[in-house]
């Protein structure tokens, strides 16, 4: 054993090893002091001023989708849900079917409008039927349009919105003929999902709906 200590040199820490010094302890404290207090004076956005705004948009761009109605939903829309994380584009349509390429092109326009160019995309999701067959970061949109093209219910483009006091949130725009509900299985299946992929912001959103009403208030102060 003394060999390998003498090889590895392992630190071993004795009974009278001191402790740090009380100069820097005091250091810390007042690090600490000086993060906290600059994280109480960040400029946050204004949340109910942005779901305001973000009402005022969906309502005013709905008639690009026509069949199509704004949905007022996502975390900006909860009362328990203190800080905005996301914007949601929810607009929604009835009796099923498939979306069309050409409102698949109007969202796609609307994304980069909003988003100032096609270089803030950061990604696309396509599903049918609550299959996903797509949900990756992209460049352009020519692969996700092909797919839209082929069948799909529900088509989800991210893009980097900036707010006017400069802050930068993921804008979620999405085109939704499927069934909106989701069950308790399929829920807790795409949680598993998410925690697979080290989604967790994404774990955190869909957790909520499964929590009664006080608990998604506490759940969402902890977060």
């Amino acid at each position: 054993s003394s060999k390998l200590l003498a090889v590895f040199r392992i630190p071993c820490r004795s009974p009278t090893t001191s402790l740090p010094p009380a100069r820097t302890m005091d250091q810390s404290r007042a690090m600490l002091r000086t993060i906290e207090s600059a994280l109480e004076s960040i400029d946050y956005p204004d949340k109910a001023a942005v779901w305001e705004f973000v009402q005022q948009l969906g309502r005013r761009h709905q008639r690009a989708f026509p069949g199509y109605k704004f949905v007022p939903r996502g975390g900006l829309s909860s009362p328990h849900v203190r800080f905005m994380t996301d914007i949601d584009f929810i607009f929604s349509g009835r009796g099923g079917g498939l979306i069309a390429v050409s409102d698949f092109d109007a969202l796609e326009a609307l994304a980069v409008q909003l988003c100032g160019g096609i270089r803030n995309i950061i990604s696309a999701k396509v599903s049918l039927q609550g299959n996903e067959m797509f949900d990756e970061e992209v460049q352009d949109l020519q692969v996700v349009r092909s797919l839209v093209a082929e069948g799909a219910d529900v088509a989800v483009i991210t893009g980097r919105f900036t707010l006017r006091n400069g802050w930068s949130v993921p804008m979620d725009l999405t085109l939704s003929l499927g069934d909106d509900k989701m069950s308790k299985a399929e829920r807790l299946e795409k949680i598993r999902a998410n925690l697979e992929r080290g989604d967790y912001a994404k774990v955190v959103q869909r957790m909520r709906p499964l929590l009664n009403r006080d608990a998604k208030a506490a759940f969402a102060n902890a977060w």
